[in-house]
């Protein structure tokens, strides 16, 4: 009963001595829990809103830069072309190959970085074996090919602008872990003509010499971007359409230089080196009224196909010989020679030449008249502590013999008759002392001293041409003041510049710098200088077929270390033709030729073989006047994409010219060292010729300047 009553009536349990009751436990912890939990809801929210709001850009771009690849594409480099539309330097479509070394790490995984990844070890025996296929095909050694297959890096060149019976041979191997992608091959159809204007690019496409450097932004064009997928390997899939950048072409630049003028003159440059042995030869010929380059060239040069020998390609120095270190030394001095531009780069001591422009300035000026008789003091005369003797003696002579003569005696008289401030002015008009405004890299300002820093006899010495210096285009540009009624015209070489789409951007016009004298003065000048030809030191220029010219020939001392060395000079000719009205103007500059020969002597005759040769070119084309059609370049003609001499024309081999237009005909006629004769022209009533015939036949052998008979008929 008692048991029973105290099971039945037993009491709750009784509370612990300070422990809360469960309820009130979750009372109590409930809010801390729940906000325990919204607080982890809130960073996990803010930190989803962080990455896909303010870093979402970041990642999806780390992402894209572990799948994918960004290849830079080059732009198609500018044409450039002649003043007739001939091409000078064209771009074709070739391949070039590369590697993908992650292709031969079997391991290769991206890493989380941007730039991390974890090659792991090489498939050595895969690569050596890819390295052997290659190396006789590419020309490379296979350690070459080897090193550049597993160097760690997601892209590598192998060879770039590979010809396309290379690219056949590789793609039909097969082989995985290389590729090829299109890029553009500077090719210069003409070889070695105009070299040193025209210039050369390297490997990368950046201008180096001549115009493709001066020019260099316009022709280069904007590059584009191709986005390169990556698989799980990390090997690129290439596809072209893929563009995150489209590229921008070059502009096409028209020069005013004529190849067949270019052509002529070099020949002539090649001629006086045979002959005169110097140690240079250089030329340039220009239109004096309006400051056109028609040529400019000197030697040595070079092929901008080929600029050095292919021995010293795909393979680094390590691996030469001694013999080929050498061999290569030797070329690069060569190189370096046939890169200069003579005519703007060098500076010199004009000597003879100047005596016309003292005679100009002193007729300018009234100190002097035509016919006036000079005292020449029979070759040898002191003023102050000089003495001036000319090579031969002269008594009391006209003004105008003293130019035909080439008297030191006779000019120093009449340029002391100047003020020196007047004289040094009249130097300025006429353009020394700066630049000619060509923009040519390394032109040469030379060197003109003013008055307030002469000696006593600075004047006297600057009369017949020392004491200051000059490059041979001021010279020529100075000259052109007497040829076209006392105009200073700013030379140029750039005509039009057009985009790739044929349309103008910018056309270049004659600049008159100054008018230095009268037109008078100028027609007495032109005069006067006739008889250096006909009467003077100049006689063996006179040109075929009583054309008139005019000039003056020139010798000049070498200055060597501090004295004038009595066999080694200048020898030059500047002259002009038609004389009443010149349309060219010419500078012949032999660099130290051999014995003692003279301007008269060596410059002279091959003034002559120009002058010549460059009026039956004149004469064989239908219309002198007329521009040629712009829009008939190379690169229009429909030809195959592969040949690389772009059209079917071989130098010093007879085109084939049935069915083409007379401009088209005339074009491959000249590009192939030819002078073209038409026969047929008749009366077209305003309709397009096409031709008909042609003598000699396609094919045949063809001499330089040889005649190429072309038989026409209106369509």
């Amino acid at each position: 009963m008692a048991i029973g009553g105290i099971l039945s009536g037993s009491p709750s349990p009784r509370r612990l001595l300070g422990r809360p009751e469960a309820s009130d436990l979750v009372a109590a912890r409930l809010p801390w829990i729940l906000g325990g939990g919204l607080v982890w809801v809130l960073m996990i929210t803010l930190r989803l809103l962080w990455l896909q709001g303010v870093q979402h850009t970041y990642y999806r771009l780390r992402a894209e830069r572990q799948h994918t690849t960004v290849v830079p594409i080059a732009p198609i480099r500018g044409e450039l072309r002649d003043r007739r539309g001939g091409s000078l330097a064209i771009s074709l479509k070739v391949d070039s190959l590369f590697a993908n070394p992650p292709s031969f790490y079997p391991d290769f995984r991206a890493g989380k970085g941007d730039t991390e990844r974890n090659w792991g070890e090489p498939d050595r025996q895969s690569a050596q074996k890819v390295a052997a296929q290659l190396a006789p095909i590419l020309e490379m050694s296979r350690a070459s090919i080897l090193e550049r297959l597993l160097r760690k890096k997601p892209f590598v060149w192998l060879e770039r602008q590979l010809p396309a019976s290379k690219v056949a041979a590789i793609k039909a191997l097969k082989i995985d872990g290389v590729d090829f992608l299109p890029e553009s091959k500077r090719h210069y159809p003409r070889g070695s003509l105009a070299c040193q204007i025209v210039g050369f690019i390297n490997i990368d496409g950046q201008g180096q010499l001549g115009i493709e450097r001066t020019f260099d932004e316009q022709l280069a064009g904007k590059p584009g971007e191709l986005i390169a997928p990556r698989d799980a390997k990390g090997r690129l899939l290439i596809m072209q359409e893929n563009y995150a950048k489209v590229p921008v072409n070059g502009s096409t630049l028209q020069l005013t230089i004529d190849s067949t003028i270019q052509h002529i003159v070099e020949e002539a440059l090649e001629e006086g080196v045979r002959r005169s042995h110097p140690a240079t030869a250089y030329a340039v010929v220009v239109d004096p009224q309006t400051g056109e380059i028609l040529a400019m060239a000197g030697t040595p040069t070079f092929d901008p196909n080929h600029i050095m020998p292919k021995r010293f390609l795909n393979r680094s120095e390590s691996e030469w010989t001694a013999a080929e270190k050498e061999d290569y030394k030797r070329e690069m001095e060569r190189q370096k020679a046939a890169r200069k531009v003579h005519p703007v780069e060098d500076s010199y001591e004009p000597g003879s030449t100047m005596k016309i422009f003292t005679a100009a300035m002193a007729l300018e000026e009234h100190k002097v008249h035509l016919g006036e008789m000079i005292a020449c003091e029979a070759g040898r005369w002191k003023y102050a502590d000089k003495v001036v003797t000319d090579t031969h003696s002269h008594g009391t002579i006209p003004f105008e013999a003293v130019l035909w003569q080439s008297s030191n005696i006779g000019a120093a008289k009449i340029g002391l008759r100047l003020d020196p401030a007047v004289h040094f002015q009249y130097l300025r008009k006429f353009g020394f002392g700066e630049t000619t405004g060509l923009n040519f890299p390394g032109e040469t300002a030379g060197r003109l001293q003013a008055p307030d820093r002469w000696s006593r006899t600075t004047q006297l010495t600057m009369s017949y041409g020392y004491g200051l210096s000059a490059s041979p285009l001021q010279v020529l540009m100075a000259g052109c003041v007497l040829a076209n009624g006392g105009k200073l015209m700013q030379p140029y070489i750039i005509q039009k510049i057009f985009n790739d789409q044929g349309n103008l951007l910018q056309e270049f016009k004659p600049k008159v710098k100054e008018q230095v004298i009268s037109e008078e003065t100028s027609a007495m000048m032109r005069e006067a200088l006739k008889g250096v030809i006909t009467n003077g030191t100049g006689k063996m220029a006179k040109l075929d077929g009583n054309i008139e010219a005019f000039g003056k020939t020139g010798t000049s001392r070498k200055l060597v270390n501090g004295q004038y060395e009595m066999r080694r000079h200048y020898a030059s000719f500047l002259g002009f033709f038609p004389a009443d009205k010149p349309q060219y103007g010419m500078l012949f500059m032999l660099d130290d030729p051999a014995g003692d020969a003279t301007g008269g002597d060596v410059a002279a005759p091959l003034f002559k073989k120009i002058g010549d040769a460059i009026m039956r070119y004149r004469l064989s084309l239908p219309d002198s006047g007329q521009e040629a059609d712009l829009k008939l370049g190379l690169r229009d003609w429909p030809v195959s994409e592969n040949d690389e001499a772009v059209v079917h024309v071989e130098i010093g081999k007879v085109p084939d010219l049935k069915g083409l237009t007379l401009k088209a005909a005339i074009l491959r006629v000249v590009m192939a060292g030819g002078v073209p004769k038409l026969d047929g022209l008749g009366d077209g009533g305003g309709r397009a010729f096409r031709v008909d015939g042609q003598d000699p036949a396609p094919g045949s052998a063809l001499e330089p300047n040889g005649a190429v008979k072309i038989k026409l008929r209106a369509p």
